[in-house]
């Protein structure tokens, strides 16, 4: 169990629910969970943790504890000692609240401690306290003791202490142990009225040790690995990485900026990646936006350019506008015509239904008279289509082209009836952006943000694909249909920045057979699971081969973009007649 770790986010569900369960506990929905307070050694760890947390909130009063740490160090007391000990005993104390409440605690504290002992398989070290925390789980876990007799007192004495019912019994308790520990004789008494006179603040704060040392016992059985800035964020060999709160918020904001915000809720975002970004894109992140233009963004310089492509695409566009319409137009009667005779009802001969009185006379007369006749028509259902634009870098230069046909395309579906969207997708740091231009269900009017269309960055076609059909498996029509235009070259680098506090996991170099390969089993995974693909190649022909690979025989090579839109209508009155 020690090997099955997972970075923060791709279990993001039931890390979420780890927390909540903090946040249930503790009755304080504005608490937060320091990552040393949670753990991958096992789900059961990783409830117990969340459990634990919380009570520590709820039933430990942590200035009254910092105060008598301050106040019996200067009896002597050794901090470090001192504050080990009471963490040895604020769990076991805060589960004994808890189970008060929630008789079932008791049973995933059993399981926890038991996991926790396999797992670590020992005490840390040969140190007495070390020797006594494993005792403690020991205890804890499976009800019996195994160490040596002095440990077994002493962790048995520990957990009677934690019986206590508030914070100023266990500390009193714990002092008793302290005591006799260090075999000390004449110590003044607590005095609580001077205890909590105290005026200096602490300087290093029992919660804070708390934490720290609750990381350090999972360290040694590869159940959590915290990254320093030193430590340039080296994942260890079970490959537990734990994002920076402030750089992932960083991250979001540059993308945010020169890409526009986000139209799905953080939250949602992240359950999309956990699902969607494995194997070659782990620790790859998505980002789906409307663009500059239509989403908050506070880039006025990428909203001035992104607004001279829109009005540049737009006026190409309207400089041919007869001939674009009537293209519109025919492409849609021609959709429409086919959608009509395949749903159009004919009759057929049959051996029961309807009596065609014309071969009555046949009764009798002829073997096997088929007098019936029934309706049949080819219709199949509804269709729902996704075209996804290659925004990259590649097609720089022919945007108004690509922009245009597009356009032409989704006008004419729209107009026959066939729900359409409208993706465009590049790269961005290490997200890949899926900007979009027009939803299934958008009014006819939105179709012109097609003209937004502009090129730049790299593409990481496999994700991209991977993240378009997960909405379009969801869509209630029976035929779903998947159209990809690029030049058939998935490429994207993930670059180390020098701030960087993490390891990137996925493929570095997307690129090549690598990006070929896994563009090629996202398009037969959505093949297998109903969805018809075609790719339209622009790139170079000695790229064929490449986009042979990845779209198998629905694939169509065309030299010119302005065929786009006739050879998009030509496949699709192929698979509506088919």
């Amino acid at each position: 169990m020690g090997e099955t770790t997972y970075w923060e986010y791709e279990e993001f569900e039931f890390d979420n629910r780890v927390t909540n369960l903090m946040w249930t506990v503790c009755g304080d929905y504005t608490a937060q969970m320091a990552l040393s307070e949670k753990t991958a050694m096992s789900k059961n760890i990783a409830l117990y943790y969340g459990i634990t947390a919380g009570g520590r909130r709820k039933h430990v009063d942590w200035e009254l504890v910092d105060a008598y740490v301050r106040w019996r160090r200067q009896d002597g007391f050794l901090r470090d000692k001192l504050q080990t000990l009471i963490y040895l005993g604020i769990n076991p104390m805060v589960i004994n609240r808890l189970m008060a409440e929630r008789p079932g605690i008791a049973d995933i504290q059993r399981r926890s401690c038991r996991e926790m002992t396999a797992l670590l398989g020992g005490p840390r070290s040969q140190s007495f306290l070390d020797q006594v925390e494993f005792e403690v789980l020991q205890c804890l876990g499976e009800g019996k003791s195994l160490g040596d007799a002095p440990i077994q007192d002493f962790a048995k004495a520990l957990l009677q202490g934690a019986e206590a019912g508030d914070t100023q019994g266990f500390l009193e308790a714990m002092d008793r142990l302290y005591l006799s520990w260090q075999g000390l004789s004449g110590v003044r008494r607590i005095n609580w009225q001077a205890v909590l006179a105290q005026g200096e603040p602490a300087r290093r704060s029992t919660s804070e040790f708390v934490e720290k040392t609750l990381s350090g016992l999972l360290e040694r059985s590869g159940g959590r690995q915290n990254n320093t800035p030193e430590e340039g964020g080296a994942a260890s060999a079970a490959g537990v990485i734990h994002l920076d709160p402030e750089q992932v918020e960083n991250m979001n904001k540059q993308v945010a900026h020169y890409r526009g915000s986000a139209y799905i809720e953080a939250y949602q975002n992240r359950k999309i990646e956990a699902r969607l970004c494995k194997g070659p894109h782990l620790d790859c992140k998505l980002h789906f936006t409307d663009g500059v233009l239509r989403s908050d963004c506070d880039g006025e310089f990428q909203k001035k350019y992104a607004l001279r492509d829109y009005e540049a695409n737009r006026k190409a566009y309207q400089e041919n506008l007869l001939v674009y319409t009537r293209t519109i137009k025919q492409l849609r009667d021609g959709l429409i015509r086919t959608l009509v005779a395949e749903r159009e009802k004919n009759p057929v001969a049959a051996d029961a239904g309807a009596v065609d009185a014309r071969k009555v006379w046949r009764v009798g007369r002829t073997p096997c008279a088929r007098i019936f006749k029934r309706y049949e028509s080819n219709d199949k259902g509804g269709y729902v289509v996704d075209l996804m634009l290659d925004a990259s870098t590649s097609q720089k230069g022919r945007e108004k082209l690509v922009a245009i046909q597009a356009y032409i395309v989704a006008r004419a579906l729209i107009e026959a009836g066939i729900p359409c969207r409208v993706t465009g997708f590049n790269s961005f740091l290490d997200y890949t952006v899926l900007k979009r231009f027009r939803d299934y269900d958008d009014h006819l009017e939105a179709t012109d943000h097609i003209f937004e269309y502009y090129c730049e960055s790299s593409n990481r076609d496999g994700l991209a694909i991977k993240a378009v059909t997960d909405t379009l498996y969801g869509r209630t029509e029976d035929n779903k249909i998947l159209i990809v235009l690029s030049d058939g070259k998935p490429n994207d680098i993930h670059l180390e920045r020098r701030d960087d506090r993490r390891v990137f996991r996925g493929e570095r170099a997307y690129s090549g057979g690598t990006a070929l390969g896994d563009t090629a089993k996202e398009v037969r995974i959505a093949r297998q699971r109903g969805v018809s693909v075609l790719g339209v190649f622009t790139g170079d022909e000695k790229e064929l081969e490449a986009e042979k690979l990845i779209y198998g025989k629905d694939f169509i090579y065309t030299r010119e973009i302005r065929h786009f839109a006739d050879i998009v209508m030509t496949y699709l009155k192929r698979v509506i007649t088919s």
